[in-house]
């Protein structure tokens, strides 16, 4: 029996899961689902039905990524009928507070509703939610990205540039600037903050400029500038503003505190609480790095400031370091760079991952703190029939999701430096004699009792009790844990994963097993690239949150013992990842560290 158009629609409407509205022409709201409804906090659809999408917006507060507010008018406009018509659609990342006080990050795509003639009948908003750990994803590629970028620059200054400083306007010289951009857009990405900007200062005069700035429209940098040295301090601030930067002391101050002159552009001022940390020179002060935070979450912690100090540090050497360059020429200048970039990239990793690791630590400690306080209420009451019993139980699956999931995120953070280090060339490892075949037993050990419904098969094709080479355990341990992680995932239920091991003209080959879906032939030749992600499920899962860096740092750190790496599959027959690493005699290679 056919369903009628109209029950079809509601059917279909009932059961996505997420949240949509429905308007009509005149954006007033036609429908609101069930996930609609839990997401904006409503009690009932009917209650809405046939009211201005507008009004009902107005209960909550809309940003940014950045959680700079989005005033409510302007992008309803910017949803407009008219550009719909040309794209079809239109999307945007937002962040939604609701009046409850929650707050969730969302993808809001916003569509044409048409009839049967391709007629505009209205306008459907869905919003989906991004979880937690998809956005801690994003912003550390962010950071990946945006110090990789001041590497690059820095280590690509051209050999023909004016190394010439400027006594007046250090921060101005030409050398600075072209490094100035990455440096603001790193701190941006670190601090995940609305917008920085490095100013520059007469130390004489006192006069103000624009270096460069993050998070600012062409037309914001250029109205900026287009102000540069006509005005100085004490038109904004008070003396006592000006004594605690020369003291080299940061400044918190809301920008309603400053005084704007009348010929400032006004459009160039808007609600924000700003973070000034100086800039000095032999105790001089040439400048300040200006961190710009607004909404609701537009306070500065302690830890903030002192990543901001720490990077303003690391900022005053990369201006040193450059200042100097303009005495040296040739090789002496090509060779100084790449020696104080691998030091400073370093300083810089240092900066970064602390402020990405310490919240993680944090977390971590409660979860395991929570998990042993669980596992002994657990045992006191044992063999008792009790509710307790079921909501333990209930308690301890959210809590090993919530473990599992920091142990991703710290995996995560460790994937990202180590990628930068490989492009900095300041990659380490600490090479000692081992057994390759004690490693593979641990990890496979380790694995099986992590997925105990799945089983493992070790294969030793070898007649020797040990397997030795000079390397480091525990970069191998983390390609076979990557290898292992990714059969277990794609392996069908019942399937067993086969690790083997074989060793043929004092190379040992250790090869992983699945009989998975198969990866496409043409995905295999991308595998081991740098942020790459297969269209299929064969090398990725839901939770696997690797930026697509897991299979190339395998290739890096085995290239690195001298091995190989390869793919072996087909489209319905499984996958073989393997890897070979070069045998020695027992003991009898010196340790040390490699780069």
């Amino acid at each position: 029996m056919s369903m009628q158009p109209g029950v079809l629609f509601e059917a279909i409407f009932a059961s996505l899961p997420d949240a949509v509205v429905v308007c009509d022409q005149e954006g007033s709201i036609l429908h609101i689902n069930a996930p609609a409804l839990k997401l904006l906090e409503l009690s009932s659809e009917l209650r809405w039905q046939g009211k201005p999408l507008r009004e009902l917006l107005q209960h909550y507060t809309l940003s940014d990524e950045q959680q700079h507010p989005i005033a409510l008018a302007s992008w309803l406009q910017s949803l407009s009928l008219d550009e719909m018509a040309v794209s079809g659609a239109c999307e945007q990342t937002i962040m939604l507070r609701l009046p409850s006080g929650w707050t969730f990050s969302l993808n809001l795509c916003c569509s044409l509703l048409l009839d049967a003639h391709q007629q505009l009948i209205g306008t459907i908003l869905v919003f989906h939610h991004i979880s937690p750990h998809y956005q801690k994803a994003l912003h550390l590629q962010r950071v990946q990205q945006a110090v990789r970028a001041l590497n690059t620059a820095i280590s690509n200054i051209p050999a023909n540039i004016d190394f010439t400083f400027s006594q007046e306007t250090p921060l101005l010289s030409p050398p600075m600037l072209f490094v100035a951009k990455q440096l603001v857009d790193m701190i941006r990405q670190v601090l995940n903050c609305w917008r920085v900007s490095l100013l520059a200062l007469e130390p004489q005069t006192l006069r103000i400029y624009h270096a460069i700035g993050s998070g600012f429209t062409p037309e914001q940098e250029e109205g900026r500038r287009g102000v540069d040295g006509r005005f100085i301090y004490s038109d904004f601030t008070d003396k006592r503003i000006h004594d605690q930067l020369c003291a080299d002391q940061e400044v918190i101050i809301s920008t309603d505190r400053l005084r704007v002159p009348k010929d400032f552009p006004q459009d160039l001022i808007t609600p924000a609480t700003i973070l000034g940390i100086p800039l000095l020179i032999e105790q001089q002060l040439v400048g300040a790095i200006v961190i710009y935070k607004a909404g609701w979450d537009s306070y500065y912690s302690q830890e903030e400031v002192e990543l901001v100090r720490a990077v303003a540090a690391q900022a005053l050497l990369i201006i040193q370091y450059l200042s100097c360059l303009h005495r040296r020429t040739g090789q002496q200048t090509r060779t100084l760079v790449e020696h104080e970039v691998h030091h400073l990239i370093n300083e810089l990793l240092t900066l970064a991952s602390h402020e990405l690791r310490t919240p993680l630590t944090g977390i971590k400690g409660n979860l395991q703190l929570a998990q042993r306080r669980l596992a002994k209420v657990k045992l006191q009451i044992s063999g008792q029939t009790s509710p307790a019993n079921e909501q333990i139980a209930q308690a301890e699956e959210p809590l090993a999701e919530a473990v599992a999931s920091a142990r991703i995120q710290e995996r995560m953070i460790q994937d990202m430096i180590d990628d930068t280090r490989i492009q900095a060339n300041t990659l380490t490892l600490s090479l000692k004699p081992c057994d390759l075949l004690a490693l593979i037993q641990a990890v496979v050990t380790s694995k099986q009792q992590a997925a105990p419904d799945q089983t493992i098969t070790l294969e030793n094709l070898t007649t020797a009790a040990t397997i030795p080479i000079m390397a480091d355990a525990e970069r191998i341990t983390q390609v076979l844990s990557i290898y292992l992680t990714n059969a277990l995932t794609h392996s069908p239920a019942g399937q067993s994963v086969t690790v083997r091991v074989q060793v043929e003209d004092a190379v040992a080959r250790i090869s992983v097993h699945d009989e998975g879906e198969g990866i496409p032939i043409e995905e295999q030749v991308h595998l081991w690239e740098r942020f790459y992600r297969g269209k299929g499920s064969a090398v990725q899962h839901e939770l696997d949150l690797s930026l697509g860096l897991s299979f190339y740092l395998c290739q890096a750190l085995i290239d690195r013992h001298h091995g190989r790496v390869g793919v072996e599959s087909n489209v319905g027959h499984g996958t073989t990842f393997w890897f070979t690493l070069p045998c020695s005699a027992s003991g009898s290679l010196p340790t040390g560290e490699v780069e």
